[in-house]
């Protein structure tokens, strides 16, 4: 283990050697490698793109998650039951009857509880 680490050492010693020797064709060497390691990267990069996570996944309308299913069943539930009693409100104005005070305050509360369920609110 020793051996290896002394033998390392002297050919470093010698690389160094040899670099401050030969200046001009260290820097000759050092610049073809940087420019094959910058076009490499390039060809990479251009051949094969790197797979980039999707950072924005907009959730699917009705998703594996029972729990997802059966929100989004309950609120259509809560819709539907809005829309009837909504219904029965433009049936008696209809009619011919008046509408009271309270029923013009529900249908305004109808109306805000539908906005809220149909935006997600």
């Amino acid at each position: 283990m020793i051996a290896i680490y002394y033998k390392t050492k002297e050919n470093i010693i010698q690389l160094k050697d040899w670099v401050m020797k030969h200046p001009k064709e260290s820097y000759k060497y050092v610049m073809i490698l940087l420019l094959i390691s910058f076009a490499f990267s390039f060809i990479q990069y251009f051949f094969f793109k790197p797979k980039v996570a999707k950072s924005l996944i907009f959730p699917e309308m009705y998703s594996k998650s029972d729990k997802t299913k059966s929100d989004i069943d309950q609120k259509d539930q809560k819709a539907e039951t809005i829309i009837k009693e909504l219904e029965s409100y433009k049936t008696k104005r209809e009619s011919g009857e008046p509408l009271t005070k309270n029923d013009s305050l529900r249908i305004e509360y109808l109306f805000n509880q539908y906005q809220n369920l149909k935006n997600g609110n």
